[in-house]
């Protein structure tokens, strides 16, 4: 019997679909809270709730939309080299997949139905911000894009901002969704 396929229609859908969802939340997010100092940040990251959530239900395809959503929206704005735009687009690629790691490692529940999920959620998602928060502003400062003060700023905004957005955008629909989207052959938790 064969096996079903690594890659094909639906992966590139899940894809889309959480890029396109994504690319207009990034946007707003940057302008509606941005971190003066700190090229094409947000202090609330809106688009990480989605792009998280995506990424625990469908794997590698939902945090490869919200790489290409954050890699797009940082693109729009004028000054902002490719540097910029592909580590923050390369971080937001790596943190949902940590915590997906995470979550994986740990058994947990993506429908979040007891307490141990609920701080497998948290905890896993406090990394995976820290980590990418390090790595972006890490790579920002090697590259003189930012300077030693602003990584402190940024690496704790990053943290904070990201941290909030995904737990307070997330968990809801984690919570309230993850027993639908279940049933698509796409979710990985089968």
């Amino acid at each position: 019997m064969a096996s079903a396929p690594v890659f094909g229609i639906r992966q590139i859908a899940v894809t889309a679909i959480t890029a396109g969802l994504c690319l207009p939340l990034a946007l707003f997010a940057i302008i509606l809270v941005p971190i003066p100092g700190l090229p094409a940040a947000s202090g609330f990251w809106i688009p990480a709730g989605f792009y998280f959530v995506m990424t625990l239900w469908f794997g590698v395809w939902g945090a490869l939309g919200g790489h290409i959503a954050t890699t797009i929206a940082m693109g729009y704005f004028f000054g902002y080299t490719l540097h910029i735009w592909m580590d923050g687009g390369l971080g937001d690629f790596i943190a949902p997949i940590v915590a997906l790691v995470i979550f994986k490692l740990l058994r947990a529940n993506p429908e979040l139905k007891e307490k141990r999920d609920y701080a497998v959620w948290i905890v896993s998602v406090m990394i995976a911000s820290l980590v990418c928060g390090l790595w972006v502003h890490t790579v920002h400062l090697l590259f003189g894009i930012i300077t030693w003060p602003f990584w402190w700023v940024g690496v704790l905004t990053y943290f904070i901002g990201d941290t909030l957005a995904i737990l307070i955008v997330g968990t809801p629909l984690l919570k309230t969704l993850t027993e639908y989207v279940k049933q698509s052959p796409m979710y990985i938790w089968k």
